[in-house]
């Protein structure tokens, strides 16, 4: 696979729910056995966020909004591009474009205020600031600070204990060191989809258990399936 390849399933593997929230369809279903019965016990995160948004107050309102609009951006770049099913330059530049305007939008709001929290943006807002944070690769030490915040706060976090996970797995990799739960996969040189190095591969399902990931090997049927490339085991 060339090098523009490779940047493509980065890019849009970066947060693989993503990509099972875009196309858990019948088709998706049909392809990987036991994904339908996984999910109707896993609700997603925008079901439940709306759940507990539900009637609260936010205290910014404004700021929700701003997060909700290049939340939706980001979407629909990394699905304009899923949809050419190739690598396409333009594409590829809108969506690197728009997580470089996120990275620096966000970063100016942490920076004014800290990280948002439910009280000021309710769950789906907070989802929203998670999604641009997962997709600030150029900036790893952004991505530490808040994921440090985030533990930090605990529960109050509002953020998905899978959430987590994703976010921990992009931030140990760029460290240089092995992966916790398995979400990340790149293309390796035959051009499939393979996971990349995982610390104590014995207990990754038990431990993505802990956290409301699915199964390792549902994980990989979903990825090749949305991706519509071959995953290594």
């Amino acid at each position: 696979m060339n090098r523009a390849g490779t940047l493509l399933i980065a890019l849009l593997v970066a947060c693989p729910a993503a990509a099972l929230a875009a196309n858990e369809d019948a088709a998706l279903a049909k392809a990987c056995p036991g994904l339908a019965a996984w999910a109707a016990g896993h609700p997603h995160g925008s079901d439940v966020a709306a759940a507990a948004d539900a009637g609260r107050p936010v205290s910014q309102p404004s700021l929700r909004q701003a997060l909700a609009t290049r939340a939706a951006a980001d979407t629909r770049a990394r699905d304009a591009m899923m949809a050419k099913g190739a690598p396409d330059p333009a594409a590829m530049k809108a969506i690197l474009d728009i997580d470089s305007g996120n990275l620096a939008w966000l970063k100016g709001v942490v920076a004014r205020q800290g990280f948002p929290t439910v009280a000021q943006v309710g769950k789906q807002g907070v989802a929203d600031a998670w999604l641009l944070v997962q997709h600030a690769d150029r900036d790893s030490a952004f991505q530490l600070e808040v994921l440090r915040t985030l533990q930090a706060r605990g529960a109050d976090a509002g953020v998905r204990k899978q959430d987590l996970a994703m976010l921990t797995d992009r931030v140990l990799l760029a460290q240089g060191k092995p992966q916790r739960y398995g979400t990340q996969f790149k293309p390796d040189a035959h051009g499939a989809l393979a996971m990349q190095p995982v610390e104590d591969a014995t207990e990754l399902d038990a431990r993505r258990a802990r956290v409301g990931l699915m199964p390792l090997a549902l994980y990989r049927c979903v990825l090749g399936a949305s991706y519509h490339m071959p995953v290594a085991h």
